[in-house]
């Protein structure tokens, strides 16, 4: 019923923050994997997708948003 009432983009958004949570990314491969993700947006023109069905474009998408999570928590200091 929840998902009737949501768009896709939003229901992407739900399945990247829930898929982020369950892989063990450490800070520091999150870090690394964010800067790779961000080579692939200038490259690809587009955001690494959680949904695709390329392992490495989706292990892109896990990093850069743990390491958005891991922003937010404050774990990486005032850099």
């Amino acid at each position: 019923m929840l998902a009737k009432s949501m768009s896709e983009s939003t229901l992407k958004q739900v399945q990247a923050a829930i898929s982020a949570k369950r892989t063990k990314i450490t800070p520091e491969e999150a870090i690394d994997l964010a800067q790779r993700a961000r080579r692939f947006m200038k490259e690809r023109g587009r955001s690494p997708s959680i949904t695709s069905a390329d392992a490495w474009e989706q292990r892109l998408a896990e990093g850069a948003t743990a390491f958005q999570r891991f922003h937010k928590e404050g774990r990486y200091g005032q850099a």
